[in-house]
């Protein structure tokens, strides 16, 4: 038992000595070459602190040769700045030999830092953000390689996700497109498949980005916000360049056609087809109501509503919007859903209704122009409903213009709009005669009698004349 304690004590007072000894080794296998690299190491340092970048390069250089290739991953991101910035001065100087050397051995030192260090303790998929920043360099000293540089980005991208950098995210659609133009060149078909490819890929850079930025914000990394909004300006950039909706129906349509059982595709097709306003074709609809079916959303509900509208189907529409706005407790197109199904209820004449969903919007949003108008759209249509046997019917001309005429002071952009229907009602103004004949006068008040289903009952409007 003494011997095991003995033996325990020696391995405890030994293992700090064996660790660093292993970790000296990383210097060098004797003293002499462990002093030589510390020294080079500690000397480029210096300089590059001092962002004497030129100076820094050539003690760097003495470091790569003295140090064993293994010795800290710092060697290797230092060397990229350095190399960098050797780059420019050729650039400068017009060298493009040197230029050239240059950039291959920027690209040597990415492959051996990936080769050497692909996991670390901070950055378990380190490999995968070096690649990223390969990729970006290399694009930008080979802008005639767009297609090696977008399969660097792409498999960057397929690791990290949301976590890739703002640079890779956009690098890799911009070369996409280059990609797919000079595909595009050699054969058409495999062209029109990379463009389908592209355009699902936006919806899936654009996510990335989104959650990016939301990670960047919980961190208050305000930087890091500024680079993926920059970023998806890019991507939107290159995405409207290709995504016109002529040119995407066929592509998108070949692409759910040759996998109808991919949910997660049509799901992309139909927000795809929604951001671009590519509703009115024979896809979308049988996109959205697949969705739909399989996964009830107020997004898709929505959607078809608004596919039916277009389709002169009011009935039909009005069924789906009204889902899209019971499907949507606080969600950010609440305000839209609102509005369209009360508009849609208003072509029904079910004015009641349209009124209704009208003052739901103006109790989130009580300078909500739009759904001021929406009011006087439902009281204008809704003669029928408000006809007292006396001037009822006609009362609602002058409520109707009421709301137009608050609607147009609302909002300078409806004026025109507004100013239309109000010169609307204003023909349908009773005469002087008309008026008369009640024991009215024109510039009196007069009430609206209540009557059931009349969406104005009880409101004071001003007698006006035609």
């Amino acid at each position: 038992m003494n011997t095991i304690k003995c033996l325990f004590i020696i391995l405890v007072v030994a293992l700090p000595t064996c660790l660093i000894a292993q970790n000296e080794d990383k210097y060098g296998t004797t003293d002499n070459e462990r002093i030589l690299c510390k020294e080079a190491l500690s000397v480029y340092k210096s300089y590059n602190k001092q962002k004497n970048y030129s100076e820094a390069y050539q003690q760097w250089e003495k470091a790569c040769n003295v140090c064993p290739q293994a010795v800290q991953e710092s060697l290797y991101s230092h060397g990229a700045v350095f190399l960098k910035n050797e780059i420019k001065g050729a650039v400068g100087e017009g060298d493009e030999i040197r230029k050239a050397v240059l950039v291959d051995s920027l690209m040597w030192i990415y492959d051996m830092r990936m080769q050497l260090f692909p996991v670390t303790k901070k950055k378990p998929n380190n490999r995968c953000g070096v690649l990223g920043r390969a990729a970006s360099d290399f694009y930008r000293f080979n802008k005639d390689s767009a297609e090696v540089a977008c399969g660097m980005f792409k498999e960057s991208i397929d690791c990290l996700e949301a976590k890739s950098s703002a640079s890779v995210l956009s690098g890799y659609y911009v070369t996409s497109f280059y990609t797919m133009k000079a595909i595009n060149k050699i054969d058409k078909e495999a062209g029109t498949a990379r463009k389908a490819e592209m355009l699902t890929d936006y919806l899936m850079l654009m996510d990335y980005c989104n959650k990016a930025i939301g990670m960047a914000q919980e961190a208050g990394k305000e930087k890091d916000i500024k680079g993926y909004n920059k970023a998806k300006v890019n991507i939107e950039k290159t995405f409207i360049a290709i995504a016109q909706c002529d040119d995407m129906v066929p592509v998108l349509q070949a692409s759910v056609e040759a996998d109808t059982a991919n949910f997660e595709l049509k799901k992309k097709v139909l927000s795809l087809l929604t951001n671009r306003e590519c509703t009115e074709n024979e896809l979308f609809l049988p996109v959205a109501t697949a969705i739909y079916d399989q996964e009830p959303s107020a997004k898709a509900a929505y959607a078809i509503g608004m596919s039916y509208a277009k389709l002169s189907q009011l009935t039909q529409s009005f069924t789906y919007m009204e889902e899209a706005v019971s499907l949507c407790d606080s969600c950010p197109e609440q305000i839209t859903y609102l509005l369209k199904t009360g508009q849609i209820a208003s072509a029904l004449k079910k004015s009641s209704t349209a009124r209704r969903y009208a003052n739901q919007i103006l109790a989130l949003e009580p300078n909500n122009a739009d759904a001021v108008m929406l009011i006087g759209d439902a009281v204008a249509s809704a003669s029928r409903a408000c006809n007292d046997g006396a001037l009822g019917k006609r009362a609602v001309y002058w409520v109707a213009h009421d709301y137009y005429s608050r609607a147009k002071k609302m909002n300078p952009e409806l004026a025109e709009k507004a100013g239309k229907r109000m010169s609307k009602m204003s023909k349908q103004y009773p005469t002087i005669d008309e008026v008369f004949e009640l024991g009215l006068q024109a510039g009196g008040t007069f009430t609206v009698k209540s009557v059931a289903g009349c969406p104005c009952s009880g409101e004071s409007t001003i007698i006006r004349v035609r």
